[in-house]
């Protein structure tokens, strides 16, 4: 067990072994992050700790740096924990890894005992008060922990009186009077002490000797201060002198449940609990800070189920009385069931909430109210009865929607993590949970076979992890086989069977059709509207798309708080600037597109949301490169809502289809987005696409896909019907002809390229279309660079950059970045790799794949030249990397092609010549020219030579090999050099970060 104590010196064990921390500097920074477990402290404020009143030392932060990473080394296993959280740190433990907390929690749970059961609370309080081992946060309680310190004091002195009052409930009076006696010595101006030992002696007889404490209380508080005993205690004197019994003081606490009514049981659970740590910590915390908690989630999460384990795990300390209502069907009834859970019977004559009251005021119990949603208002109002009025009674309940009432603590319970988040294929909670129940179901599935868990993971992944339809389903997978169930088109109906329970949870569809009918007409209405978005979504696009006379825009957004209250729609936390964080969980997306064909309004909300798409794709995608363009990463969350537009309009929309993938080629170019880019070539395909006046736009896009897939002679057909079909005066020339440049340079016409840049940067620059003319007249540039012309490279860089001049955004400056860089790398590699690396930078940070890659490539191959050095040939892993994740063959065959002289140089020969006869015959076909080409062409030649007769062999036997063989033997053969000199560990970027 992990734990980090304050109450005494500061002192960390992890599994009972106590880590030394011999430094007090670092103990003092330990100390200060403890005092909020969980939160970041800035570096700021660890600093002043570390060093106090000292100077501090010219560079704080970095000797701060110095001593959390000696702090990390001296909390051994649980130097993990103490994490960097910008501007400061972070020690990553819940609250009840501190002692402190724990002594905090055990009092409340003592005190919620101590009117029903002292002895349970006594107990509590002798564990509570065991913790401590000194003053709190020792050596620091005089300096920054004085506040805290001092907080944790005073509560450890009231601990010992409650203590002491548990002492008197339970006849323990001589025990008593000791224990107050050695609190007065303490402390002794605190009255509370001198009560208790007035009323434990009055309880064993000796009233003369407690009244002479009270006379010795009030001489010393008129000495020392010149007041008089406050109202409790004379309030004590007095009962004494009179002679009154101690209501409080029982010496037959056991016999006072005797007559007391039996409650409603907690249900015992029937099959495993499974996950859940999190929610049953998060309603100890919620029902300790406060009297009411309420587990709120969807149907079929697993509320109800999380409330029986919490139940049991606490029904030892405290009595639980277990509420149903799923099955009233009169909300005015609800008073009622209470009473039915406590045992009392409905009295005459009075109403049941104020019989409720009644029976619960001077009651220590825990309630747990389970199904509320369908008489909320009438739950809620009766919750609300017993809190205001019963100081000692706890609650907690499940619905799926919050009971909105103050001092409720909201637990939401999600569906089950269907995937591990370290990239293990079927080891979830999610998982785990419906292989259990496969094997309850009289099929114990093979939980080691990696096909089973990937079955596995793919039924919970269309489940949405949803427990309920888990073990529905996972009774028919016993049955059917898991690659049967998997291939099933509707799971709603998988997810049914169940004969027993409520009849909302016999199957999935019942317990959605459940949550549906409670909703109004209108929250009906909008949320089988909600169905035809594929994904996350916000709200001003749910406003556009689903609102018509019957639901005006105005009104949806207070209907959607709704829905996510009802928890039919799923919300999540999004950075600053983020505004898609709402969806509907799969299977509640399948119900509600059920009830949208059913209402007959399917294809018209289709296809709203289909021409919204494309509306919204045109003015977005269409910004990019201007001063206000829309970021990439905002068009590429919109990815699932752009797939359903085209997959819609591709059968039902030949216009809006094209319109899509027009509107996406410029996104989709600096993305490197095959996928959109293959959408074109679809697009172009579909009835009345060859007369449509977007199609040359669409063509190049698609021909810019063939280029990236590595299929340069389609590209060249796309590309020329592209350009057949423009007439003379085409406005959007500019694109295609950009493309057809590309094309021409890959397939080694770089003078016919030339040609297509200057005419495709004349339309563009009379389109008015900057973005392309910088790229036309950027590309022109490089071009003119590799085949010798720095002058004409240099002429139109300048007009590159004019183009860009003009009010452009990032995008735009990105790509004259670019430009310029690859235009100088022949003349000036290292001007070259200064705009490469700005390049880079100013891309990775926009989500410009192409761009990135394009510049990361340059960098590692002007690198390479200029320093020869391990460190620049293991740069080449990264960029074949980046290609590969891209899926863009050309560029991964270019990239190859670049690292053949880095090679050759390195005596990796073979290698070499493997690559060049694997680059030679690819698919992608490339050919170069100029500089690039004699550099080539003379480092194969010196790998033949050093190879000798084999040589031939080798380029036969690796003539038409794939990219995945290429990039290993390219890999294979940078390792090899990283790995051959002793001069490459310290030339490695790690190892010179150190």
């Amino acid at each position: 067990m992990d734990d980090f104590r304050v109450l005494g010196p500061l002192e960390v064990r992890s599994s009972n072994t106590v880590m030394p921390i011999p430094s007090r500097r670092q103990r003092a920074i330990l100390a200060r992050l403890l005092l909020e477990p969980g939160a970041t402290v800035s570096a700021d404020a660890l600093a002043d700790t570390a060093w106090g009143g000292e100077d501090q030392p010219r560079d704080a932060r970095a000797a701060l740096q110095t001593q959390i990473s000696r702090l990390r080394a001296a909390l051994g296993p649980l130097g993990g924990k103490l994490l960097t959280n910008p501007p400061g740190y972070r020690l990553d433990i819940a609250a009840k890894d501190v002692d402190a907390h724990t002594f905090e929690r055990r009092i409340l749970e003592g005190r919620d005992l101590s009117g029903w059961d002292p002895r349970a609370a006594l107990a509590l309080y002798d564990q509570a008060l065991a913790l401590w081992r000194g003053r709190a946060y020792a050596e620091f309680a005089d300096g920054f922990a004085q506040p805290e310190a001092t907080r944790l004091e005073q509560l450890r002195v009231a601990a010992a009186e409650d203590r002491i009052e548990a002492l008197l409930a339970i006849g323990e009076a001589a025990s008593a009077v000791a224990d107050a006696e050695s609190l007065i010595s303490s402390e002794p101006l605190r009255e509370r002490p001198y009560a208790l030992v007035m009323r434990a002696l009055a309880a064993s007889g000796r009233q003369g000797e407690a009244l002479a404490v009270y006379q010795r209380l009030r001489d010393r508080l008129s000495e020392e201060l010149g007041t008089e005993p406050s109202e409790p205690v004379r309030a004590v004197h007095l009962q004494i002198l009179r002679q009154e019994p101690d209501q409080a003081t029982r010496q037959d606490h056991g016999a006072r449940h005797t007559s007391m009514p039996a409650l409603s049981r907690v249900p015992a659970a029937v099959s495993s609990f499974v996950g859940r740590q999190r929610e049953l910590e998060a309603v100890s915390v919620a029902l300790t800070a406060s009297r009411m908690a309420s587990l709120v989630g969807p149907g079929g999460v697993g509320k109800t189920r999380v409330a029986i384990e919490w139940a049991q795990q606490h029904n030892t300390a405290q009595p639980v009385a277990w509420v149903e209502l799923a099955s009233l069907r009169d909300p005015t009834a609800v008073p009622n069931a209470f009473l039915d859970a406590l045992g009392v019977p409905d009295p005459p004559g009075e109403s049941p909430l104020d019989a409720l009251i009644t029976a619960l005021r001077s009651r220590h119990i825990l309630l747990v109210v389970d199904n509320c949603e369908h008489v909320i208002e009438e739950a809620a109002r009766t919750v609300h009865a017993i809190t205001r009025s019963c100081a000692h009674v706890r609650i907690l309940t499940t619905s799926r929607e919050r009971l909105a009432l103050e001092g409720e603590h909201v637990i939401t319970v999600r569906p089950l993590p269907v995937a591990t988040g370290n990239g293990e294929v079927g080891n979830s909670t999610a998982v785990q949970l419906f292989l259990d129940r496969m094997g309850a179901a009289g099929h114990a599935a093979d939980a080691d076979d990696p096909e089973v868990r990937r079955l596995a993971e793919t039924i919970c992944h269309r489940l949405d992890g949803l427990p309920l339809a888990l073990e529905l389903t996972a009774a028919h997978a016993a049955t059917l086989g898991l690659a049967s169930v998997a291939g099933t088109t509707d799971l709603l109906d998988l997810a049914a069977g169940r004969r027993s329970g409520q009849v909302s949870h016999r199957s999935l569809r019942a317990t959605l059709s459940w949550s549906y009918d409670l909703l109004t007409r209108d929250e009906q209405c909008l949320l089988r509207r909600l169905a035809v978005f594929p994904g996350w979504f916000p709200i001003p696009w749910a406003t556009t798309v689903c609102s018509d006379t019957e639901l005006p825009p105005d009104y949806i957004p207070m209907l959607i708080a709704s829905l996510v209250d009802k928890s039919l729609v799923i919300r999540r936390s999004l950075p600053a600037g983020g505004d898609r964080g709402l969806a509907l969980l799969e299977t509640v997306k399948h119900f509600a597109d059920e009830r949208l064909v059913a209402a007959g309004e399917a294809d018209r909300f289709r296809t709203d949301h289909a021409r919204f798409v494309v509306e919204w794709a045109e003015n977005a995608a269409g910004s990019i490169g201007t001063a206000e363009e829309t970021e990439l990463a905002e068009i590429a969350a919109a990815a699932s809502d752009l797939r359903a537009a085209k997959s819609w309009t591709h059968q039902n929309d030949t216009d809006l289809a094209l319109r899509l993938s027009a509107a996406l080629h410029r996104y989709a170019e600096l993305r490197a987005d095959n996928e959109i880019k293959g959408w074109a070539e679809t697009a172009s395909l579909l009835p009345g696409a060859e007369t449509h006046p977007l199609r040359p736009v669409v063509l190049a896009s698609a021909a810019s896909g063939a280029v990236s897939r590595g299929g340069l002679e389609h590209a060249v057909e796309l590309i020329e019907k592209a350009l057949e079909s423009m007439g003379p005066d085409y406005a959007s020339a500019g694109y295609p002809l950009s493309v057809f440049g590309t094309v021409c340079v890959l397939s080694g016409e770089p003078r016919k390229s030339a040609r297509a840049l200057r005419r495709g940067w004349q339309a563009a620059r009379q389109a008015q279309d900057r973005f392309t003319e910088a790229e036309t007249a950027g590309h022109l540039a490089a071009l003119l660079s590799y085949l010798g012309n720095q002058a004409g490279s240099e002429r139109w860089l300048t007009r590159c950059r004019t183009a860009a001049r003009a009010p452009s955004g990032a995008s735009t400056q990105a790509l004259v970045e670019m430009v310029t860089g690859e235009s100088k790398i022949s003349f000036d590699p290292d001007e070259a790799l200064v705009h490469l690396n700005r390049c880079y930078e100013m891309a990775s940070s926009l989500g410009a794949n192409l761009l990135t890659g394009t510049a990361l490539t340059g960098l590692v191959t002007v690198r390479s030249r200029l320093s020869r050095s391990q460190a620049s040939v293991a740069a080449y892993l990264q960029a074949l990397k980046h290609w590969q994740t891209m899926g863009d063959q050309i560029h991964l065959w270019i990239t190859l092609r670049n690292l053949i002289p880095v090679l050759t140089h390195n005596s990796q020969d073979e290698a070499a010549l493997a690559l060049h006869a694997a680059v030679s015959t690819s698919p992608a076909a490339l050919r170069i020219h100029g500089t690039e080409s004699e550099a080539l062409d003379q480092a194969v030649e010196e790998s033949r030579i050093r190879v000798g007769d084999g040589a031939s062999d080798i380029q036969v036997r690796w003539r038409g090999a794939t990219t995945a063989s290429a990039v290993d033997v390219a890999s294979r053969a940078i390792n090899a050099i990283l790995e051959d000199s002793t001069v490459a560990t310290a030339e490695r970027p790690e190892q010179r970060e150190r």
